[in-house]
């Protein structure tokens, strides 16, 4: 399932990895979570159906809004498709070409265990997934702790979530997909980690005993779901040799649209020349912010 709600450009990005990466057709259905997705993006979306009959789509749509409008959105596909195996992710997520077998594999390996809660890829931006990535490279460690304000910490909410700069770093440190997994791949002394705490639901796999057990997903579903595991002590699991982008969280969003990033994974992953005013791109999203930043500036806006 992939939930996309208003970044037309990080879906772009999204659909184009999992459909040039191949793993889209692995699936038995593929369920786009559309949260009050209208215009252009809902145009965007009518015409990937259309020019991808051969992959099984089943479009959800729902009105927008954060909690039970994304909760539901999520517990609708699991209704649809029971007994299945749920791999999750967000728009703004960009994922290898085997990073679904990677995350079945884990699955299957733990799946006898009945605290699983979850599988999730190793996200370079994700607190517990920079701390697997710079545990694994200590030099690279060594480099990023002489950044302002950086922290080696295990925390879903560690440093990488709070300073954008960190967030880019890390993700700039491992922009090709195809290389990070090879390095990883070849110097992760554990390819399973194991956590009973809040996890980042940007990219996850999880199985309907799990969903049943929790009651489906909860109105604050990141939220919700990693206070439910960590009361519980269940368990989830990050795969090392599954290391995937997320672009980023609701705090950093600003600032890396200032940036030439979402480009550069896109010119680091995808073959091919970027799309027609890419180089412009970081520039269009700063003027969508000046409205804001000028109200700031005048205390128009809190």
């Amino acid at each position: 399932m992939i939930l996309t709600s208003h970044r037309l450009d990080c879906f772009r990005l999204c659909m184009d990895m999992l459909i040039q990466g191949g793993s889209i057709r692995r699936f038995d259905a593929v369920a786009l979570l559309l949260n009050g997705v209208v215009g252009r993006h809902r145009r965007y979306v009518d015409r990937l159906v259309r020019e991808h009959p051969d992959i099984p789509w089943d479009v959800i749509a729902g009105p927008r809004g954060k909690g039970w409008y994304i909760s539901n959105l999520q517990n609708e596909c699991v209704r649809r498709h029971p007994d299945a195996l749920y791999f999750k992710i967000d728009e703004d997520v960009f994922v290898s070409a085997d990073w679904d077998l990677k995350l079945a594999e884990t699955h299957a390996r733990h799946a006898a265990d009945p605290d699983l809660a979850l599988v999730s890829a190793t996200l370079p931006n994700n607190g517990l997934g920079a701390w697997i990535l710079l545990g694994t490279f200590p030099e690279l460690r060594e480099e990023f702790l002489r950044l302002p304000r950086a922290r080696w910490e295990a925390a879903a909410a560690g440093c990488v979530w709070f300073y954008p700069h960190l967030a880019d770093w890390m993700i700039r440190h491992f922009l090709s997909l195809p290389d990070a997994n090879e390095r990883m791949r070849a110097a992760a002394a554990e390819r399973w980690v194991p956590f009973h705490d809040r996890f980042s639901i940007n990219c996850i796999c999880y199985d309907y005993r799990h969903w049943t057990e929790l009651g489906g997903v909860r109105e604050h579903d990141e939220v919700d779901w990693g206070a439910w595991i960590r009361e519980n002590r269940k368990l989830v699991v990050f795969d090392a040799h599954a290391v995937c982008h997320h672009y980023t969280f609701f705090n950093q969003q600003d600032w890396l649209d200032r940036t030439s990033l979402l480009e550069d994974i896109r010119r680091a992953n995808v073959p091919g020349a970027l799309p027609f005013g890419a180089s412009l791109a970081p520039f269009w999203r700063l003027a969508k912010q000046l409205p804001r930043i000028a109200g700031r500036r005048l205390g128009l806006e809190k």
